[in-house]
């Protein structure tokens, strides 16, 4: 099985889930509140675990109360605890996320911490899992010459490259130009490209902004319209959504991205690993919380069956 290498973020989750979500300088009560792992890097690896994929994971955490809760979490999930990095002097991230328990969407507002602080020193430990791995996936939730230095690692030695593009950031041509398979929403594909994204037609245009950025493929996630997809040759398509009954939607555009590396290590087509990715967030939109809620393998292929058939 093909190896992926992930260097990203790690934030602890403060959930409260309410009847709506509250209004500038508005105050609401609520008798829901969930403390537990997070983060995009974590959240995508996890996913990335669970459904099959050989995944090691690299990030960053403090010595505080919350990095205790890091800690347990890895080995649960069982993670190689040599590249989970301890940084004295900055605080383990977290991540304030307000839940609308009526429509399930959300807003979160994030304090990347110790991930911010992520060293070249830091980089250099991570250098050889890079040469040897086969897939490299990074998000924008660490500091970014964190970032360029391991695309730039991947990159000589010819690895895969998949950057999902959360949290919106800006992001150099150069560094796009580096980069295999880009996996942004349509509001972050839309800042990136300066094309509004809707529906196929304007996610299609803004894929040509990204190749001619040199980008290979794109998949952008469309929301409840499915996810486009366009390999800049023969393929340009949308996949569907898969109808579940919606409970959170934090964390989906994570169980997405986690997915689609799996599918990718397994030499699935890109068609195919977007069905396999669809399935793996429609699962975890239907539990609370972003790595919990992550689904595990079994689970994915009776509903990739069930929605799809084959891959």
């Amino acid at each position: 099985m093909k190896k992926i290498v992930c260097l990203g973020s790690f934030v602890v989750d403060l959930t409260c889930r309410s009847d709506y979500l509250p209004s500038p300088g508005e105050t609401i009560k609520t008798d829901y509140f969930k403390m537990g792992p997070g983060g995009k890097g974590a959240n995508q690896a996890v996913a990335a675990k669970r459904s099959g994929g050989n995944i090691v994971l690299m990030t960053k955490v403090g010595t505080d109360l919350l990095s205790k809760l890091a800690l347990d979490h890895f080995k649960k999930e069982g993670f190689d605890e040599k590249y989970i990095l301890i940084d004295e002097n900055n605080f383990t991230g977290i991540a304030l996320i307000n839940v609308d328990k009526n429509t399930s969407e959300n807003s979160i507002t994030v304090a990347p911490g110790a991930c911010e602080h992520i060293s070249m020193h830091d980089i250099e430990l991570l250098k050889g899992e890079i040469e040897t791995g086969d897939i490299f996936l990074t998000q924008l939730e660490v500091n970014m010459d964190a970032i360029e230095e391991a695309i730039k690692i991947a990159w000589d030695c010819k690895k895969t490259i998949v950057l999902n593009t959360a949290p919106a950031s800006p992001i150099s041509d150069e560094l796009l130009s580096k980069v295999t398979i880009v996996t942004p929403n349509e509001i972050e594909a839309s800042m990136l490209t300066n094309v509004e994204v809707t529906d196929k037609e304007s996610a299609g245009r803004a894929a040509r902004v990204f190749f001619d950025k040199g980008v290979k493929t794109v998949v952008i996630t469309l929301g409840k319209k499915g996810a486009y997809v366009n390999d800049g040759d023969k393929i340009e398509e949308i996949i569907d959504p898969i109808d579940v009954k919606v409970i959170d939607t934090t964390g989906a555009g994570d169980a997405f991205t986690g997915g689609l590396v799996t599918a990718i290590s397994e030499d699935m087509s890109i068609v195919s690993a977007v069905k396999f990715a669809t399935a793996t967030a429609a699962l975890s939109v239907t539990k609370l919380g972003t790595a919990p809620a992550m689904p595990y393998r079994a689970d994915i292929d009776v509903l990739v069956k069930k929605a799809y058939g084959k891959l």
